[in-house]
């Protein structure tokens, strides 16, 4: 009898978790929608969502519109007061810190200048999570339950150790057990491409199963996501592309030793010593100061960036072609500079649609990242929801 309770008790805390992520992906739902996604009986479905409104857990919100005559439904919510996440995002532009409740929406955040170094890492990280718990929403510290931290770098997934961060010069960080040491809640650490792949996949504009999200700004880097799993690879290294030979002419990396790798041919600061270089060479004497400024002038029709961009947005083409070509994603999703441009976007669009693929590219499967620049931490507080709902009965 004891086996079997015990048995009772595991699938009660299965079916409950199950509900709670369907909440936190829909946002709203009927106990007959429950139902009927669960495939669970609605006399089952109505006892644990009894059980999880009682618990605070869930919220009636009022009638849910469906068609057909008869009685409305009533339609259910995850509780925005429950509890929070506390989430940091480490980036290659700043640091960002929030506080996310149950339903992953943002109700307290900022941003700090980025910093770099183990020490220096680890210290804004244990101020920042004392910002938020400080912060006037958290009443209770015990409202808080967990911390969910995305960073560039190599990640071991095990340990959850930034193994390392070339950019934000981290050599083996053991991030989760010193923070530990700091604060009594569950911590996980997760790559921020992988991270905001997965918020893509999740809560996207778009949903799809199989997608990539490439993220080019000062640095570079790529996440997957393939039959609705995050795709780490051997040793996490999948999506650390920076270092591919896409121009054999480009500038010469320091890091890698190679002519002409991504990182030396599409960030904001390659493009910019590019088009620097170009301008020299010709005598223009209106060089372009800042990236920012020389993506204005491509946007005007200057021909001096429109050369520059262009070639930036065929390298582009090319270097898509070979990921689409491998592994097929129905949606590709853009993060960084390509997206402040509505003039390149169309052309690196076009670009595809032009390419040689065996089957013709939809333009619209290439788009802007949903969440922008919150895309890292949301995503990294979606997997900390994650396991808040499985160990919470």
């Amino acid at each position: 009898m004891k086996a079997q309770k015990g048995n009772l008790q595991l699938m009660k805390k299965i079916n409950c978790s199950l509900i709670l992520h369907m909440l936190l992906r829909e946002g709203s739902l009927s106990r007959a929608e429950i139902a009927q996604k669960s495939k669970l009986s609605a006399t089952t479905v109505s006892s644990l969502v009894d059980e999880l409104i009682k618990q605070g857990l869930i919220d009636e919100v009022g009638e849910k519109s469906s068609p057909g005559a008869g009685r409305r439904a009533i339609a259910l919510e995850i509780s925005r007061d429950k509890g929070y996440i506390i989430g940091i995002a480490l980036g290659n532009n700043y640091f960002h810190g929030a506080l996310l409740n149950f339903r992953n929406e943002i109700v307290f955040e900022f941003t700090e200048p980025v910093v770099k170094g183990n020490s220096d890492v680890l210290a804004f990280m244990v101020t920042a999570i004392n910002r938020l718990l400080e912060s006037a929403m958290v009443k209770d510290p015990l409202q808080v339950k967990g911390i969910a931290i995305s960073t560039p770098g190599v990640i071991d997934d095990q340990r959850e150790v930034i193994v390392k961060s070339t950019f934000l010069r981290i050599d083996n960080l053991e991030i989760k057990r010193m923070l530990r040491r700091e604060f009594e809640y569950p911590v996980i650490v997760v790559n921020d491409l992988k991270a905001a792949a997965y918020a893509e996949y999740f809560e996207g504009k778009i949903r799809t199963d199989n997608l990539l999200f490439l993220s080019i700004d000062s640095g570079i880097g790529m996440g997957l996501v393939i039959d609705g799993k995050v795709y780490s690879g051997y040793n996490g290294l999948a999506g650390e592309i920076g270092h591919m030979l896409i121009d054999p002419e480009g500038q010469r990396c320091e890091d890698c030793g190679q002519n002409g790798c991504i990182a030396m041919v599409l960030t904001e600061p390659a493009v910019l010593a590019r088009a620097e270089a170009l301008a020299i060479l010709r005598n223009i004497d209106n060089v372009p100061q800042t990236f920012d400024e020389l993506l204005r002038r491509y946007e005007a029709g200057e021909a001096l960036a429109e050369e520059v961009v262009s070639k930036v947005c065929s390298l582009l083409v090319n270097t898509l072609s070979v990921f689409i070509n491998f592994i097929s994603p129905e949606l590709i999703v853009l993060h960084g500079w390509m997206c402040h441009s509505e003039k390149f976007m169309n052309e690196l669009k076009k670009g595809l649609a032009s390419f040689p693929f065996p089957l013709p590219f939809e333009q619209n499967r290439v788009v802007p990242a949903t969440f922008e620049e919150r895309n890292f931490i949301i995503g990294a507080s979606i997997l900390m929801l994650h396991k808040v709902f499985e160990d919470y009965f």
